[in-house]
């Protein structure tokens, strides 16, 4: 509810503020945010760090699972020996005490895959959340840079990236968008590419 009063709050009073604040013409601006992150040349240097991590973790996840299957193919090896009646009864039994205790070592080594899924899955979310806010702060810092430079007096994000905590309703051509400039600025120290 806050935020429709604020919304409209906004529609009403930023056409009257737009023609006069103190006699002067406030000077309004929008930036695409998810675009300006999307081109951002550490974006994809962060994104592929992200995704590395996750491959890391994925392959030690694999590594479990691969043993948990070797002990389920054992337990089943186990329960056909111990299974068969034409087998001497202490060879069966012998079975039964290995079957037993593998059963034992199984479960302890499906929590820990379980315990390691969740763990694996926490710590990729949390890189990647940090990222973002890593991102969309460093974007921030140049979407100021921009704004001061050009004495903006509002920049709404036009596409409303969570992130960046903005919105907006509606502009029109005579709105300056400040994406590129702003990715320009961002991708001004970017390593010279290979092409």
């Amino acid at each position: 509810m806050k935020s429709r009063l604020c919304a409209l709050f906004l529609i009403v009073t930023l056409p009257t503020l737009a023609q006069s604040v103190s006699g002067q013409e406030l000077k309004i601006a929008v930036i695409d945010m998810q675009e300006a992150l999307n081109q951002y040349f550490k974006t994809e240097i962060q994104v592929k760090e992200i995704n590395d991590l996750a491959d890391e973790k994925r392959k030690n996840l694999d590594e479990r699972q691969a043993a948990y299957q070797q002990m389920t193919n054992q337990m089943s090896e186990l329960d056909a020996v111990y299974k068969d009646t034409a087998l001497a009864e202490g060879k069966r039994k012998e079975a039964l005490e290995k079957l037993q205790a593998l059963f034992q070592e199984r479960q302890a080594k499906g929590k820990e895959i379980s315990d390691a899924q969740r763990k694996a899955s926490s710590e990729v979310m949390t890189a990647r959340q940090e990222m973002e806010a890593t991102l969309v702060e460093e974007i921030k810092k140049a979407v100021d840079a921009v704004v001061e430079a050009k004495a903006l007096d509002l920049v709404f994000d036009k596409s409303f990236l969570p992130k960046a905590n903005k919105a907006i309703l509606y502009t029109s051509e005579k709105v300056t968008d400040l994406t590129a400039e702003v990715v320009g600025k961002l991708n001004a120290s970017a390593p010279a590419s290979s092409n």
